[in-house]
């Protein structure tokens, strides 16, 4: 049997899984149940989310992150899942990458889906094909939308003018993937997140912020050597203080890494 990648693994829980129980149970789908079947068959397979879609780790709650984690741990270790059999996705890049577009195109077809890819050439998001039109065609053609895009902005309009999941890839604000990511790989390393030191030098960017959120919500101690222009944005920074309150872990922001 073949392992399922790190990156794979975590794309399954950053909503991809979603999809099928979302045209099964959700009330604004035509084959809808009650909210209460919704509720308790989607937290029963721990795919339970706040929304549709997965644009910040604030879409989860700090013990979804945690279960999230586990989850995907899980399925790294044991068979992969094919919630995705029947299903096209569109990979919409306006950046472009190697290990962020080949982990998601893998899991998507090791799930049993198929994808799409759109360049910026393509569609030129926001300029030859602005993001409400874009939107509102693949949300008629396709069953998911993972998009990376350069502002945060083009994502929150992709998720408002759709039904379909959207899932951050990477924006100016954000990479909740990578944040997921990189919590898996701490908790194969070192069997439990709960109290650990997590240590990031870099200046408070996208990938920073998300990986505050992150560790914060799984009661890891989170600490960004940066200097003060380059602080996490206080959005962020804010939220990942109220959920490291909650878990009773630390946060910290110091200038210098030998601080």
């Amino acid at each position: 049997m073949r392992m399922m990648s790190r990156s794979a693994a975590i794309l399954v829980n950053a909503g991809l899984l979603t999809l099928e129980s979302r045209t099964s149970c959700d009330p604004r789908f035509p084959s809808a149940r009650t909210n209460l079947l919704y509720y308790r068959h989607c937290s029963s397979e721990g795919y339970l989310m706040k929304g549709k879609d997965f644009l910040s780790i604030t879409d989860l709650e700090p013990d979804e992150v945690a279960l999230m984690v586990q989850r995907a741990r899980h399925i790294k270790e044991t068979e992969t899942p094919r919630p995705l059999e029947g299903k096209v996705l569109a990979l919409i890049f306006e950046k472009p990458s190697l290990r962020t577009r080949v982990s998601f195109e893998v899991g998507i077809r090791q799930m049993g889906g198929e994808c799409i890819y759109l360049s910026n050439a393509d569609i030129g998001l926001g300029t030859r094909e602005p993001e409400i039109d874009v939107a509102r065609v693949l949300d008629r053609l396709v069953d998911g939308i993972v998009a990376r895009v350069f502002s945060h902005r083009s994502l929150e309009i992709l998720a408002e003018n759709t039904t379909i999941p959207v899932i951050n890839a990477l924006s100016d604000l954000a990479h909740p993937c990578q944040a997921l990511g990189d919590l898996l790989t701490i908790n194969e390393s070192k069997g439990n997140l709960q109290g650990l030191n997590v240590t990031y030098v870099g200046d408070g960017n996208n990938i920073a912020s998300s990986l505050a959120l992150a560790c914060s919500s799984v009661g890891a101690n989170f600490t960004i050597s940066a200097p003060g222009d380059y602080h996490v944005p206080s959005i962020a920074w804010d939220e990942a203080r109220r959920r490291a309150a909650q878990k009773e872990s630390l946060l910290d922001w110091v200038e210098k890494p030998q601080d």
